[in-house]
């Protein structure tokens, strides 16, 4: 049986998802497809335009049969904790092939990269070089121009579909997983576009800035969908970030998971400086701290996420969304999976729900719908029915 695991943000679904998701079904010919999704923040610490409920409902649509959550604690990390994260669930649920987008669509070179990541020399240059002073960004680009010759490699490295391309196979040689990889060519734009293209492809960056800007992006997604707009989001969250900055004492802020190099007192000094949490972001960022690292930082002080939880993995079996294949598969796993998986938040009590509920209830407060985490204990999963005619390859046992 072949079992295709995915990893998904949504943010927003659009055509571009659609595209992956029918090239990888085309390729591999699963029986089942199961993507493991972002909850209410991505990785980058931004705010999702659609709450997880609504995105689980999407994804059936777009012709995914299990939708699995990855918490808080999981998804909001650097790409190597979130890649490892996102893996071991999806390994836990039985997958044998994994497809994932990358600009470089050469298996051969981003295991050469990634042999590279995981050897001594690189990582004591690294190690070198940032405590010269350099980011871990050119700190990273500085010891693979010194360990390799191939300018593929070199100018492939930093972009960001390869970043995470990179890390799913980490994950898989960390987990000593046998697992079958499909490389799916991104195309017709860039992960940091920001403006829109003439094609039916654009990538979620513009698309949020369009929905920032109360534009229709109807073109770009299945339908019309609700999105939320990320420009409410980020004024409540500036609001919370004072509160909690004037409340939060040093010894207090030292604690939380993220806050190092003394990155608290420039966030002091710059929080009453602008009415924009983007413009506070581009303020506060320095070398060590890039933005996604900022705001990753900002939302755990929200959350007061304690030190412990930093650098760690973290990942539990939640299904968020399955349509009746799904529902199939799910009965015939091992019974200590199924002993594992989680439906509801009811007579749940471990540190992954804790905080993830914690970060539901702030995405209520911060989009103005304080109420949507009792979603959490009153809905089991979504349910949905195959909506789309796939004529499935029936791959042997």
């Amino acid at each position: 049986m072949r079992v295709l695991g995915i990893v998904v943000e949504f943010n927003p679904i659009h055509n571009g998802h659609q595209y992956f998701i029918e090239q990888a079904k085309e390729k591999v010919k699963p029986d089942i497809i199961i993507a493991v999704m972002s909850s209410s923040f991505s990785m980058r610490g931004d705010a999702m335009v659609i709450d997880k409920w609504e995105r689980s409902k999407i994804a059936l649509e777009y012709g995914i049969d299990i939708i699995l959550e990855l918490p808080y604690l999981a998804t909001v990390a650097s790409a190597d904790y979130f890649c490892y994260n996102a893996i071991k669930t999806l390994t836990a649920f039985g997958i044998t092939d994994l497809a994932f987008g990358a600009e470089l669509d050469n298996l051969d070179k981003l295991n050469e990269i990634t042999n590279i990541l995981n050897s001594h020399s690189f990582n004591s240059i690294i190690k070198e070089s940032i405590d010269k002073g350099l980011s871990y960004a050119n700190s990273s680009y500085k010891a693979l121009k010194e360990l390799t010759n191939d300018q593929t490699i070199i100018d492939s490295y930093s972009l960001p579909n390869n970043t995470l391309a990179v890390g799913y196979l980490k994950a898989l040689k960390d987990l000593n997983e046998e697992i079958n990889v499909t490389i799916i060519k991104r195309i017709e734009n860039n992960y940091f576009d920001e403006e829109l293209n003439e094609t039916s492809i654009n990538s979620a960056t513009s698309l949020r800035k369009q929905i920032s800007l109360g534009m229709d992006i109807t073109s770009q997604t299945k339908a019309n969908y609700h999105f939320l707009n990320p420009n409410i989001a980020n004024n409540n969250l500036l609001q919370l970030l004072r509160f909690t900055m004037i409340i939060r004492t040093d010894d207090e802020l030292a604690n939380i998971s993220g806050v190092n190099e003394g990155i608290e007192n420039r966030i002091r000094s710059f929080i009453n400086e602008t009415q924009n949490y983007d413009e506070l972001v581009k303020i506060v960022k320095t070398r060590r701290f890039p933005p996604n690292r900022i705001k990753r930082v900002f939302l755990n002080i929200i959350l007061n996420i304690n030190k412990e939880y930093e650098n760690n993995y973290h990942y539990y079996l939640r299904i968020m969304a399955m349509n009746t294949t799904g529902k199939k598969y799910v009965n015939k796993l091992p019974k200590e999976i199924k002993n594992q998986i989680i439906t509801s938040f009811k007579n749940q009590d471990n540190y992954l729900v804790n905080v993830e509920l914690n970060a539901s209830k702030l995405f209520g407060l911060i989009y103005n719908q304080p109420n949507i985490f009792i979603n959490e204990f009153k809905t089991p999963y979504v349910e949905g029915a195959i909506k789309y005619d796939n004529k499935r390859n029936q791959g042997e046992d």
